[in-house]
C-alpha cells in the first residue's frame, strides 16, 4: 500500500455576502468535436501548439452510473477559523455535521457509507457567512517576501440598492445537447424561465430592455432575428419556447456565440449574455479566442449546470467576457441562484477601472474586469516596498469616482506570493490563446512553478518511494477505476466521447439490429 498526500492553496470565493469553497468530486464527459478522430478510441488534439499532431486516446477511466456502484464514498474533515462567529454555515449538496470548536468550526460529511450525499458524484461546496453586517469597501494586505512585497487588494461594491438599473440588451443562450439530457436540462430551463420573470414588467422594468434566446447542439436556433422589447407577447413566446426545447446532439458552442455577440446593436443598451450550459466542450481555447475576439462593448455571464460541470471553462469565459460565473446544482436552487446572478447583472457597479498602486507594480489581472453589485474584486500585486494606500478609480453610473485602500492592520503571509505566482501562470497560459510563442511560455511557467512550488501543466508533484514492493519478474498491472456520472445524468457512458442524448443512442442501437 502506498500513501500519497498532495496539498493545494486556493483562493475561496466571495459573493453575495458569503464565500464558499467548491471542489470537483467527477465530471462531466467532453464533446470533443466532429472529424477529429483517427482511429478506433483515438482523436487527434489539433489545439496543441507545441505538438500538434499529438493523439489522444479515449481508452481514459470512464464513468459509471451512480446507482450501479457500490463504493465511491468520500470523505471530508474541515477545519474553518472564525474568530468573529459565522452569520450562516452550510453544505449545498452533502450531508454534514458542524460542530463548534474554539476560534471556528469543525465540518465532517454524515455517514460516509450510507449516507448519498457522501458520494463523490457531484461537486461539494460549503458556504459561509460572517457575521458582521456588510464587507468593508476595499481592503490591502501585504507580505515581505525579501526580493519584493507581494499584495493582496480586494474591493467590495455597493450594495445593489444604491445602484440604479441600466438599460439593457439580454441575450440567453442555452445549451441542449446530449450532455444536458435529465436534470441539467430541467435546470437550464427553469433557470432561462426566472431570468424572463425579471425582464417582465414589473417594479424593475426598464421599458427599453430587449431580449433574445439561442438553443444549441449540433445545430444553432435563434428565436429572434434581432432582440425584441421584454414585453409580454414576445416573453410568453419566449416561455413556450423554453418549454419545448429537448436535449439531443454534440456540444457546438461556437456557432452559438457567433449569433449572440453578432446580432444587430441597438443604441444605449449594454448587451449581455448569459450562457447556461455544463460546459462539456474540449475545445476550450478555440472557445476562450472566440470570446476575446467577438466580445466588443457585450458582457458575458456563465451559468454551469449540473452536478460536476466544466467550471474551470466557465469562470474562464465569464472572465475574458468581463462578466461573472455562477453555478446551479440542483433544481431547489435555481430561484435563488438566478436572483443573485439578475441582482448583479442589472446593477454593473464599476466600470472601466484603473488602480494607481503609488509605484511600478506587475499586478494580475491586467485586464482589470468591471465591478458588480455583489461580487468583490481580487487583485494580486507584486511591488518593489509596501505601499501605504492604493487608489482605486472608475466610472460609477456614468461618473468618475475613486476610493482609497489603506494597509490592512492584520499581517499577511507567504501564501500572498503563492496566489500572485499562479495569477502570473494563469496570465502567460492565457496569453498563448492570443498568439505568444508557446516556448517562451512555458520557459516563464516552469521558472516560477519550480521557484514557488506550484503544480501547472509542465510540472509535475513526483513522490518517489524506494522500498521495492514487487519481485522483479512480475509485471505491472494496470487497472481502470471509474468515477461516477454527475447525480442524475442519463448519459450512456459508451458514448462519452460526442455527448449523444437518447435519440441518438436508439438510432445507433436501432442501426446495429438492422445490420
Amino acid at each position: 500500500e502506498v500513501r500519497v498526500e498532495i496539498g493545494f492553496l486556493v483562493q475561496v470565493d466571495y459573493a453575495d455576502g458569503a464565500f464558499s469553497l467548491r471542489l470537483p468530486m467527477t465530471f462531466t464527459p467532453r464533446w470533443e468535436g466532429p472529424n477529429q478522430h483517427v482511429g478506433p478510441n483515438l482523436v487527434r488534439d489539433t489545439d496543441d501548439a507545441e505538438f500538434p499532431n499529438k493523439v489522444r486516446s479515449y481508452d481514459a477511466p470512464q464513468p459509471v452510473l451512480t446507482a450501479v456502484s457500490t463504493d465511491h464514498h468520500l470523505t471530508l474533515d474541515i477545519n474553518l477559523p472564525a474568530p468573529t462567529g459565522l452569520a450562516r454555515l452550510e453544505s449545498r449538496y452533502h450531508d454534514v455535521d458542524i460542530q463548534a470548536v474554539p476560534g471556528g468550526y469543525q465540518v465532517r460529511l454524515a455517514d460516509t457509507q450510507t449516507e448519498p450525499g457522501a458520494r463523490s458524484d457531484r461537486l461539494f461546496e460549503l458556504n459561509w457567512a460572517p457575521a458582521y453586517g456588510r464587507a468593508p469597501a476595499a481592503s490591502l494586505m501585504t507580505w515581505d517576501g525579501g526580493d519584493a512585497v507581494y499584495a493582496l487588494l480586494m474591493l467590495a461594491p455597493p450594495l445593489p440598492e444604491a445602484l440604479a438599473p441600466q438599460a439593457r440588451e439580454v441575450v440567453f443562450v442555452i445549451d441542449t445537447s446530449g450532455s444536458m439530457e435529465g436534470g441539467s436540462l430541467r435546470q437550464a430551463q427553469a433557470a432561462l424561465r426566472e431570468g424572463l420573470g425579471f425582464l417582465a414588467p414589473g417594479d424593475r422594468f426598464n421599458p427599453g430592455d430587449r431580449f433574445n434566446i439561442v438553443r444549441f447542439d449540433s445545430e444553432t436556433e435563434m428565436l429572434f432575428d434581432e432582440s425584441m422589447p421584454a414585453v409580454p407577447f414576445y416573453l410568453d413566446g419566449a416561455v413556450t419556447f423554453i418549454d419545448h426545447l429537448v436535449a439531443n446532439g454534440g456540444t457546438d458552442m461556437a456557432p452559438a456565440l457567433d449569433r449572440a455577440l453578432g446580432l444587430p446593436r441597438h443604441d444605449g443598451l449594454l448587451r449581455q449574455v448569459v450562457f447556461v450550459t455544463d460546459g462539456a466542450v474540449g475545445n476550450e481555447q478555440d472557445l476562450l479566442l472566440q470570446i476575446a475576439e467577438r466580445l466588443g462593448e457585450s458582457r458575458l455571464f456563465t451559468v454551469s449546470i449540473g452536478a460536476a460541470p466544466n467550471s474551470g471553462f466557465m469562470r474562464k469565459a465569464a472572465a475574458i467576457g468581463r462578466g461573472s460565473h455562477s453555478h446551479i446544482g440542483r433544481q431547489e436552487e435555481v430561484g435563488e441562484r438566478m436572483a443573485q446572478l439578475w441582482a448583479r447583472i442589472e446593477h454593473p457597479a464599476l466600470q472601466n477601472l484603473c488602480v494607481d498602486w503609488g509605484m511600478e507594480a506587475e499586478f494580475y489581472p491586467e485586464i482589470i474586469p468591471d465591478l458588480y453589485a455583489g461580487e468583490p474584486l481580487w487583485l494580486h500585486a507584486r511591488l518593489p516596498f509596501e505601499p501605504q494606500q492604493v487608489t482605486v478609480c472608475g466610472e460609477l453610473e456614468g461618473r468618475d469616482w475613486e476610493t482609497t485602500s489603506t494597509l490592512s492592520p492584520v499581517a499577511g503571509g507567504e501564501d500572498l506570493a503563492m496566489l500572485w505566482a499562479r495569477s502570473k501562470i494563469e496570465a502567460l497560459q492565457d496569453s498563448r490563446i492570443f498568439g505568444v510563442d508557446p516556448a517562451s511560455v512555458r520557459r516563464q511557467v516552469v521558472e516560477l512553478a519550480l521557484r514557488f512550488g506550484l503544480l501547472t501543466p509542465y510540472t509535475s508533484l513526483v513522490a518517489v518511494d524506494r522500498a521495492q514492493a514487487r519481485p522483479d519478474t512480475e509485471a505491472l498491472e494496470v487497472e481502470q477505476v471509474p468515477g461516477l456520472l454527475p447525480a442524475g445524468s442519463a448519459v450512456a457512458v459508451s458514448f462519452a466521447p460526442t455527448a449523444t442524448g437518447w435519440p441518438a443512442q436508439l438510432a445507433l442501437s436501432l442501426l446495429s439490429l438492422l445490420i
